[in-house]
């Protein structure tokens, strides 16, 4: 995403492709590739309003990752900003010291959480090894819609874990993020 090639390659295509364009960067690097974002004007697309621009900033329950919050600050103008708590074990963000939580998850007006729920280890290592989508687990299904024998107990842990995260998805109102230009026919 830093090369102009590549930039071109994902910018160049937004208003004749798909209304949604999902860009996954590694952990570390989301300040860069809001530079580069920045330095080719998309920015400033998304504050005009030509664009509608979400970062899902997902965030580890570590002081390292929550620094980054402070580090995407300044880019966020225009954009909706979601602070996401990826639960991959027991621990709480800070909220036991609401100093230190409020001082990461307060520092950019406007941004809102999103929770995902910790799924229960074993569940999540057999989907794995099944190498199969989460939806496809829950169906007992293979991945080429054969049936499959997995758990019914792992199931059911992906299945309630999966109606929490939808349940995140509509309370920020994600339908309606995705659907506010494409319904107008713009992306």
């Amino acid at each position: 995403m830093t090369t102009t090639a590549d930039q071109m390659k994902i910018f160049d295509t937004l208003n004749s492709g798909p209304a949604v364009t999902v860009i996954d960067v590694r952990a570390g690097l989301l300040s860069p590739a809001l530079a580069s974002l920045r330095d080719i004007g998309f920015l400033d697309a998304a504050r005009s309003g030509q664009i509608t621009f979400a970062v899902f900033h997902i965030l580890g329950p570590s002081i390292a990752s929550l620094d980054e919050i402070a580090e995407t600050a300044g880019f966020m103008g225009g954009a909706k900003y979601f602070l996401v708590k990826n639960f991959i074990n027991d621990t709480q963000f800070f909220q036991w010291d609401q100093a230190t939580y409020n001082s990461y998850f307060h520092r950019i007006k406007d941004a809102t959480d999103l929770t995902i729920p910790k799924l229960n280890e074993m569940a999540y290592e057999q989907v794995e090894v099944s190498s199969v989508p989460f939806l496809k687990f829950v169906a007992n299904k293979q991945i080429n819609d054969d049936a499959a024998n997995y758990s019914f107990v792992l199931r059911g842990y992906v299945r309630h874990w999966l109606a929490n995260v939808w349940s995140e998805f509509d309370r920020i109102k994600l339908t309606d993020l995705v659907g506010a230009k494409s319904a107008k026919g713009e992306k």
